[in-house]
């Protein structure tokens, strides 16, 4: 049976995500390298798209741009500059909706390749995605805020890390009982805590928050919480580049402006 594992997020804005899991363990089956925060699955991850050719029209920056796979992507362009072959987004819910969303698939394989684009201000895009090259999730950059925890009192540890292909960085091991670090609080807090040594981004891995323990008991229950901040890698749009596109600032037609 493993272990049931609830999930409540807390906020997932372009600067920051917090999210808390709780758990009842149904046997004495351990959590390994269990996923906290997957990063390529929050709001506002930032992907490049790569495009066949230099588009006849500029794309606008913050307008929505609707793909034709079998299940329509929708796409929120972040950056984009005159006669590129590529453009910045982020995945929204609709033509008309831009809330943010995250990627479906840790390699983003919901965006086909030879897929047309109609962009909601552009019109449809003279170039459709690239034949071979895939849309690439960005590598992230984030650090750890804030940790709480509530562990059983049998349960040997529980270690939390930043994830990466290549190296993994630990940055906590803890033990039974409840506590509460404020990393980034100011004055005699320690600061946020870094990536360190995570390294390699095979299938968008790097900087995900994991967890694995060791000494779960049938019925034990557990609560792990964790505040990230995201540094780079979950962009806005840049509006203002627009005038150098032909467009005004906000033509994009939707209500936000940074």
């Amino acid at each position: 049976m493993a272990i049931t594992k609830l999930v409540n997020t807390i906020t997932d804005t372009n600067t920051k995500y917090s999210v808390q899991h709780t758990g009842l363990a149904g046997d004495a089956t351990d959590l390994s390298d269990s996923i906290f925060a997957n990063l390529s699955a929050l709001k506002y991850a930032s992907a490049t798209v790569t495009i066949s050719a230099a588009p006849t029209a500029n794309l606008c920056i913050g307008e929505v741009l609707t793909t034709n796979d079998s299940t329509a992507i929708y796409l929120r362009v972040t950056d984009y500059t005159p006669a590129a072959t590529t453009f910045k987004a982020y995945k929204v819910t609709s033509a008309t909706d831009i809330t943010p969303s995250g990627w479906t698939a840790e390699t983003a394989t919901d965006v086909g390749v030879g897929k047309t684009l109609t962009g909601s201000v552009s019109g449809l895009c003279s170039s459709a995605t690239h034949g071979s090259t895939r849309l690439a999730i960005a590598s992230p950059t984030i650090n750890l805020r804030k940790l709480w925890w509530n562990l059983p009192s049998g349960i040997d540890y529980t270690r939390i890390y930043f994830d990466g292909s290549d190296t993994e960085q630990t940055i906590a091991y803890l033990v039974a009982g409840n506590g509460y670090i404020n990393y980034a609080g100011g004055g005699n807090h320690i600061g946020a805590i870094g990536m360190g040594a995570a390294d390699g981004n095979s299938s968008n891995v790097l900087g995900d928050v994991s967890v694995t323990t060791v000494g779960v008991a049938e019925h034990d229950t557990y609560m792990i919480g964790v505040e990230i901040g995201k540094l780079t890698g979950f962009e806005l749009p840049n509006f203002f580049k627009n005038g150098q596109l032909g467009y005004a600032p906000n033509q994009h037609g939707f209500g936000d402006v940074y």
